[in-house]
């Protein structure tokens, strides 16, 4: 922008452009160059405007049939989902009527109506076949050879098939399934193949050549440009525009798959889009449109030359209103021109006239526009400068009177405004030695306000201190309040087992008068064992028996009696031992009273550390309260002399502004004197050239 500038300054002090005709030419030819940027403008902005508007409408319209097509191929795999899911044809194929011949050929016929049927009705559905390693395939279209399914499973493609057995797969040409379905590349647009997951074969649909046909006819495109629908292993239907017709064929050579902007395209992660890309060395703008998971491409060539054509009319346009207004422009100005010119020579000889002193010069121009008014202007002028001449002539004695009087009284003003000047200087010293001393005090407070943080710290740090203790005695006293209730429950079931121990001890007792029942019964045993030995002894021989048993009820009252005084021996033990334990367990019980005490007093304790505590805290903060105040006061007092310091800095600044001020005007009363001297000398002079005025 600068060098433009001194571009622009270089041109004007040209000796050519110092005349006013070449500069009205050059001002007319201003705005011609702004029209014809404009036009430039104009057209750049059209042109991008027509580019933007032709390529969003184009994508949009092939979008649109993008998912048109997607809609159309979703349908086709949904009827892929409908034949995979048919229980009939699921049965034919796992031999379910293969007892039965008729049934088997009515079934089939079934199926093949039921493709027929489908191709019908949807637009998008062509063949659909049926192919299986065990049974006759079945199809919509002539008979299909028997060893389709053996010999397409050994392709690559029909092994990922096979493995893959729940996707579909999109193949645009495959030179086997032509050759054994018996059908050419171009009369079909795509298929659809699938594994049928329950057995051991292959669905096959078509998608209509005609119907993908028809999208590409109905689609509205330049008469130069390429449409194309490509499939993911590179077969390609295009439609071009030929003799005011449009022609879908099947390409030749490839178009659009060997190109890198497609190739980009297909592997990018957007649905659709478009870009200016190279093609046959020429610039074209590149459509598409994805057609969901299936691989396959819409897209579209467009030369940019074709779009930029509409353009044309508008360029043609700027550049004769350029050329007119440039024509019109230069006459315009050169007749303006030479008319100023003129009137410009003629005041230019009438103002000659006046500087050599004769202001009584008179012009004579006849014109109705600004001229007219410059030259009255001028003559009012003239008039004006007369009448002052004759003022200044009249007042010149006036002022060399006056300017004596002017240079006397700067006179005066010099020494008055040097005794002021002295004054400031000691009024300058005094506030310089008050702002040190007030620098010096601010020093201290300063020093003064660090110790009082240091002790505002310390004793943050003690209440901290004394807060930690607090919650450390608020914790013991919840374990002593703990460790209490313990104890109180252990004294309870200390309680509970003496309590025990006693009804033991009396159940034992129980057991000793069992005993005693038991000894009785052992004593009247041995009794009825003798009265019996003493009826056997009589009886004799015929008692020998019974003495005998007499025998053994003795024997056995005998153990029954030595096993009751075990019995008695061990109860006693038990009796012995039970006692003990009562004992134990009583004093026990009067440890944990006595401990329930000691706990009851460490909890006391405990409530009394955690009081004086509280009044340590409280009283810590009435010491943080009572310090913030001096360090309230400390700051107030800090901002108060930071206030007088610096209402002294600004005194003492403002005593040197006075005093520079007083030096300002000490110099400016020199310059008015020196001045007066010159203006009493000019005074004469002045007089002496009013004189030379003819008026």
């Amino acid at each position: 922008m600068k060098k433009i500038g001194v571009l622009l300054e270089k041109i004007l002090n040209c000796k050519l452009f110092r005349k006013i005709r070449f500069r009205l030419i050059a001002s007319f030819m201003v705005p011609v160059a702004f029209i014809l940027l404009l036009g430039v403008l104009s057209f750049s902005r059209a042109s991008d405007g027509i580019t933007s508007n032709y390529e969003k409408s184009t994508t949009q319209a092939l979008n649109m049939a993008g998912k048109y097509l997607d809609f159309g191929f979703e349908t086709v795999m949904a009827t892929a989902n409908q034949f995979i899911n048919d229980d009939t044809l699921n049965k034919y194929l796992e031999g379910y009527y293969k007892e039965d011949r008729i049934e088997q050929g009515n079934k089939q016929k079934e199926i093949r109506n039921s493709f027929t049927t489908k191709e019908t009705l949807d637009k998008f559905v062509g063949k659909v076949y049926a192919i299986s390693e065990s049974y006759d395939p079945i199809s919509s279209n002539s008979d299909v050879a028997n060893d389709t399914y053996q010999g397409f499973i050994e392709t690559d493609i029909g092994q990922s098939v096979i493995e893959n057995q729940y996707e579909n797969f999109w193949i645009g040409e495959s030179e086997y399934l032509d050759e054994k379905l018996a059908v050419s590349s171009d009369k079909y647009a795509i298929r659809l193949v699938r594994k049928i997951w329950k057995n051991n074969a292959i669905l096959i649909i078509e998608v209509s050549m005609d119907t993908i046909k028809e999208v590409l006819r109905d689609f509205e495109f330049d008469k130069t440009g390429i449409v194309g629908f490509v499939t993911p292993d590179g077969k390609e239907i295009i439609a071009t525009a030929k003799s005011g017709k449009v022609e879908v064929t099947l390409a030749d050579k490839p178009i659009f798959s060997n190109n890198k902007f497609y190739k980009e395209a297909l592997q990018g992660q957007e649905k659709e889009g478009s870009d200016f890309v190279p093609y046959k060395n020429k610039s074209h703008l590149f459509m598409y449109s994805k057609i969901g998971d299936t691989g396959v491409m819409l897209c579209g060539l467009v030369p940019k030359a074709s779009i930029m054509s509409q353009a044309d009319s508008i360029k043609n346009l700027t550049i004769v209103v350029a050329l007119i207004s440039i024509i019109v422009a230069v006459a315009i100005a050169i007749f303006i021109s030479l008319r100023i010119d003129n009137a410009i020579k003629n005041i230019i000889a009438k103002l000659r006239v006046a500087a050599k002193g004769d202001l009584t010069v008179k012009f004579n121009i006849k014109r109705k526009d600004e001229f007219m008014t410059l030259i009255e202007e001028l003559q009012y002028t003239f008039s004006n400068v007369k009448n002052l001449i004759m003022q200044v002539k009249d007042r010149s004695d006036e002022v060399s009177g006056s300017s004596s009087e002017v240079s006397k009284t700067a006179e005066n003003l010099l020494k008055a405004t040097e005794e002021i000047s002295a004054a400031i200087n000691q009024i300058e010293s005094g506030i310089t030695q008050q702002a040190k001393d007030a620098e010096e005090c601010l020093n201290q407070m300063d020093n003064l306000s660090k110790k009082m943080l240091l002790v505002t710290e310390s004793t943050k740090e003690i209440s901290n201190i004394a807060d930690n203790t607090k919650q450390s005695v608020q914790i013991g006293t919840f374990t002593t309040e703990a460790l209490n209730t313990q104890t109180k429950e252990t004294i309870r079931i200390a309680a509970d087992i003496i309590n025990e121990i006693q009804n033991l001890e009396r159940k034992s007792s129980s057991i000793g008068e069992i005993i005693n029942v038991i000894n009785e019964i052992a004593d009247q045993t041995n009794l009825l064992s003798l009265n019996a030995s003493i009826e056997a002894a009589r009886a004799g021989d015929a008692g020998r028996g019974f003495a005998v048993v007499a025998s053994e009820i003795r024997k056995l009252a005998d153990q029954s009696k030595e096993s009751v005084n075990n019995i008695i021996s061990i109860i006693e033990g038990i009796q012995e031992d039970t006692h003990k334990a009562v004992n134990i367990a009583r004093e026990a019980e009067e440890v944990l009273r006595l401990q329930e005490n000691a706990v009851s007093n460490t909890t006391q304790s405990y409530l009394n550390i955690n009081d004086s505590v509280e009044n340590l805290v409280v009283q810590l903060r009435q010491i943080i309260e009572n310090v913030d105040n001096i360090e309230e006061a400390r700051v107030s007092t800090l901002g108060a002399i930071e206030s007088i310091s610096a209402v002294l800095e600004e005194v003492a600044a403002s005593a040197n502004t006075v005093n520079h001020s007083a030096y300002e005007q000490l110099s400016s009363v020199d310059v008015l004197n020196r001045t007066a001297n010159s203006l009493n000398n000019n005074a004469g002079v002045l007089v002496e050239a009013v004189e030379k005025f003819k008026v």
